[in-house]
């Protein structure tokens, strides 16, 4: 039997407190079940206008697919587009990318969320995560496009471990979009956020907040406040999905 979810979201993004401009962009498809969430980056603006790009042309595209002509039976198929779409993207940031000069070298995170009768289909490309809260447990349900070093002086003291991006909207001519497709159930929430947020609090304290019953923008509003309470360096976006079923 098809469950008819009720979904409730929130978005919000703050500029931190060290960044001069915000780079994040989040759009939410509150019709079409769809979300998707971008950090930028590069110089000058270039972050902010690849972020934008991308949320933008991927909305773009979802809203083109034949979403009512399609079933449950039809999620795979579904998944592909979905990963399609962001592949698509991806060459459209390139694209802008090399048509000015102060864009050159632009790129961005992505990840999406998309909610079709009792599934959920998630995708991303970089380190812009996707949480799933069900039955008071958290669970990072994306896995970050990272590779780390260490790098610093001789003495043990200034050895640090960084990490970068192994791939990125925008920076190449190919992408490989992580695509995660499973059964959604009542009660589920989920939580897509930048770096600005991951970096700076925990699984634990996430998962801790989240629980807590209270509102969406409430919890929203306690995780970047811890966020930047930690030292706000980056920007701090996130967008929180609740899913419960419609009363008839």
């Amino acid at each position: 039997m098809q469950k008819v979810f009720h979904i409730e979201s929130f978005a919000t993004s703050d500029v931190g407190l060290v960044r001069g401009n915000n780079e994040d962009v989040v759009k939410v498809l509150d019709k079409l079940h769809f979300y998707a969430l971008a950090d930028g980056m590069g110089g000058h603006n270039a972050g902010e206008v690849a972020a934008e790009k991308a949320c933008e042309y991927m909305c773009h595209l979802v809203e083109s697919l034949p979403l009512e002509s399609l079933t449950e039976k039809d999620i795979a198929i579904l998944g592909e587009k979905i990963v399609s779409i962001m592949e698509k993207t991806n060459l459209w940031v390139h694209h802008l990318s090399r048509q000015s000069p102060h864009l050159t070298g632009m790129g961005t995170t992505l990840c999406s969320l998309l909610f079709f009768g009792n599934f959920m289909i998630s995708s991303h490309v970089g380190d812009s995560r996707i949480y799933r809260l069900r039955k008071g447990v958290l669970k990072q349900i994306t896995k970050d496009h990272l590779t780390y070093k260490m790098v610093g002086g001789d003495g043990a003291q200034t050895i640090q471990r960084k990490h970068a991006l192994t791939q990125a909207i925008g920076t190449s001519v190919k992408v490989k979009p992580s695509l995660l497709t499973s059964e959604a159930m009542e009660g589920d929430l989920f939580l897509m956020c930048s770096d600005g947020l991951s970096d700076l609090v925990k699984d634990e304290e996430m998962e801790k907040i989240l629980k807590s019953h209270i509102s969406l923008e409430a919890a929203s509003k306690f995780l970047i406040t811890l966020a930047k309470s930690r030292g706000g360096h980056d920007n701090i976006t996130l967008l929180l999905t609740k899913l419960d079923l419609k009363k008839t």
